[in-house]
C-alpha cells in the first residue's frame, strides 16, 4: 500500500512540476506573442511555434518543442543554402 501511495505523490508532483513549468512559458509566450513577426524572427522564434507550444498537453515540455523546431528550421535552412547538405 505504502508503495502505490509513493507512487501517486511522485505522479502529483510530476504534474505540479509540469503545470508550474507550462505556467511560467505561458507568460512568456503570451508575451513574445504580442511582438511583430519580424521581431520574432530575430529572436529565432515563430508565432506559428509558439502558438502550438501553447495547445500542447501538459506533460509535454513545450520548450522542447520550440527548440526543436528551432533546430529543424536551421538544418533546412543550412540544407537550402548548401546542395551538398541535402543529399
Amino acid at each position: 500500500m505504502l508503495k502505490h501511495t509513493e507512487h501517486h505523490a511522485n505522479t502529483a508532483m510530476q504534474w505540479i512540476e509540469g503545470y508550474a513549468r507550462r505556467q511560467k512559458f505561458r507568460r512568456m509566450a503570451q508575451s513574445l506573442l504580442k511582438e511583430k513577426d519580424d521581431t520574432l524572427s530575430d529572436l529565432g522564434y515563430e508565432r506559428l511555434d509558439l502558438e502550438g507550444a501553447l495547445h500542447l498537453p501538459i506533460r509535454n515540455d513545450a520548450m522542447q518543442y520550440i527548440e526543436a523546431r528551432r533546430s529543424k528550421r536551421a538544418m533546412e535552412a543550412r540544407r537550402a543554402k548548401s546542395p551538398l547538405l541535402a543529399g
